[in-house]
């Protein structure tokens, strides 16, 4: 129940997000569904990495696909939200040249495991970090929201992590296997650095792929 408590928490916050950005909303659902099925990953990642307890004690519950969709959809939404950013379209936008950067990021992640260091953890990161790096070469005009984007999402995401933990601590949770146990006001340190690269590529993806900038607009 703790795993669903979670999710119910990060679930108010896509929902905000959701309500007060009806122009985004195709954008929040996409990118939701997108990142959902991403939760399948989390075969590489117990129980080295960490050890949640799921619904029927299954290695993959179905709160990780529903935590995947909310986090998907909130990295996507809260750099424009919050920097007061609306989309435009880009004229005349090359789409393959998106496309080749999202799935040569993405696809990454299947061939970790053949190269995992400490922690297969550590893998992600690098993948993150790579993704990102090619975002920015191929997209310069997405440095700014590659870097606030990852910044403000790690925000969230520890301040939901904080708040989780006041109620229920989940530490015990993570194993961290070959990792040292740093943990900044009872959230794992690893944990904050996945959300900030997680928001720094996933909350770009859109713009990449469909040919989108970002304007500043006033309410």
């Amino acid at each position: 129940m703790v795993y669903f408590l979670a999710n119910a928490i990060v679930a108010v916050v896509w929902l905000t997000l959701f309500l007060l950005r009806k122009d985004l909303r195709k954008e929040i659902l996409l990118m939701s569904f997108f990142a959902a099925p991403f939760a399948a990953l989390d075969i590489f990642f117990v129980p080295s990495y960490w050890k949640p307890i799921t619904f029927l004690n299954l290695p993959i519950g179905i709160e990780g696909f529903i935590f995947a969709f909310e986090i998907g959809g909130i990295a996507a939404a809260i750099y424009p939200e919050l920097l007061h950013k609306k989309l435009s379209r880009i004229k005349n936008y090359h789409k393959p040249i998106g496309i080749f950067i999202s799935v040569t990021a993405l696809s990454a992640i299947m061939f970790s495991k053949l190269f995992e260091l400490t922690n297969i953890m550590i893998n992600l990161y690098i993948i993150l970090l790579f993704g990102s790096a090619i975002i920015v070469y191929g997209r310069k005009d997405l440095l700014k929201s590659t870097l606030l984007g990852g910044i403000l999402f790690g925000t969230i995401y520890f301040i939901s992590f904080f708040i989780l933990n006041r109620i229920q601590a989940i530490n015990d949770w993570f194993v961290l296997e070959g990792l040292p146990r740093i943990f900044i006001l009872d959230v794992p340190l690893y944990e904050i650095l996945f959300a900030v690269l997680f928001g720094a590529y996933w909350g770009n993806l859109y713009e990449l792929f469909f040919g989108y900038r970002f304007k500043t607009f006033k309410r």
